[in-house]
């Protein structure tokens, strides 16, 4: 009895729940909603144009300098006097934080059509300021700082600095949990619900840019992160990359041969990814104090979009175009 209410429950209910066969989408790929959450407008960061918000973070009078906690280098916390902040990577004395390739990381994220990248630029302080304005920092953090950071000849620190990202959510992408997850994902077999679709057409996206950018730390632990609802992917921390392998570091070459799902969208994108596009996106940053990328690294950058594009025409002449680009 039980099981023919149950049956007449569905036969009656289910039908005003079901969208019309004639009208609605054939796939999440085609759902206008799927495209719109997937959309990002490069050059925007949260409806505001990223060239104020870089304009603000390199001028803004700085009221207070903190000490970022955790990652192994040296990262600062800018707090303006209009109640607004800046992280602050300055140059220091360790190989896998180079402050400059966080730029160039903003910039060739925005040539692939992304947002995801924090807008970022350069700003150089006095050493002065920088010890007179830290504020809550132990003794220890400050001895770090004084030993680890360069300082210049002039007096000065010259830096990286990125719009400040107040809330984050550390996804843990790493984890055997996730790992599981995402890779099935990604290789072009099963069928996805939508919300596995939403975040695998992001994690796609974060592999793919990192294997161009050269960037093996992201699965090392706490460099995976998204907004609160953990519905929309922050590619940050990039400063542990471009290293000239023209054929991308060993982790994040494996991190790509398993990517096997693509987007349309960053397939055309990469197609248009060239040395003198790169050299014309970077050539906004004015007067930077350091050349952003040498011509080796700007090199090695076109050999790594030729090998990942060599892996993704083989990826879809195997299990075709259907399977493999299924993503917006």
């Amino acid at each position: 009895m039980n099981t023919l209410i149950a049956i007449l429950t569905f036969l009656t209910t289910t039908p005003a729940r079901l969208d019309n066969p004639w009208t609605a989408p054939l796939s999440h790929c085609e759902d206008p909603a799927v495209q719109k959450k997937l959309q990002d407008r490069p050059g925007f960061w949260e409806q505001t144009k990223d060239e104020k918000l870089i304009k603000h973070i390199q001028t803004a009078k700085i009221k207070a300098i903190g000490f970022n906690i955790g990652g192994s280098t040296i990262s600062l916390r800018l707090d303006f006097t209009d109640g607004s902040s800046a992280a602050f990577k300055p140059d220091q004395f360790h190989e896998e934080t180079v402050p400059r390739y966080e730029i160039a990381a903003y910039h060739i994220n925005k040539l692939l059509g992304m947002s995801r990248v924090p807008p970022s630029s350069w700003r150089v302080i006095t050493k002065k300021e920088l010890v007179n304005k830290l504020k809550g920092v132990t003794f220890s953090q400050r001895r770090r700082i004084l030993r680890e950071v360069k300082f210049y000849k002039d007096g000065t620190v010259k830096g990286e600095v990125s719009h400040w990202v107040p809330v984050i959510n550390y996804l843990h992408l790493e984890s055997m949990t996730w790992r599981s997850k995402w890779m099935s994902w990604l290789a072009p077999y099963d069928q996805l619900f939508r919300d596995q679709f939403l975040m695998a057409a992001q994690i796609s996206n974060m592999i793919l840019f990192d294997f161009i950018i050269n960037n093996p730390d992201r699965f090392t632990g706490s460099n995976t992160l998204s907004t609160p609802d953990k519905s929309h992917l922050y590619y940050m921390d990039n400063t542990f990359s471009f290293y000239p392998n023209d054929q991308g570091s060993g982790m994040a070459r494996i991190y790509m041969s398993q990517v096997r799902r693509f987007s349309k969208k960053m397939i055309d994108n990469l197609k248009k990814l060239t040395k003198a596009a790169i050299k014309k996106e970077i050539a906004k940053v004015k007067n930077p104090p350091w050349t952003i990328l040498t011509e080796k690294e700007l090199n090695s950058v076109i050999k790594r979009r030729d090998y990942l594009m060599e892996h993704i025409v083989k990826t879809v002449a195997h299990h075709g175009w259907s399977k493999s680009v299924v993503f917006p």
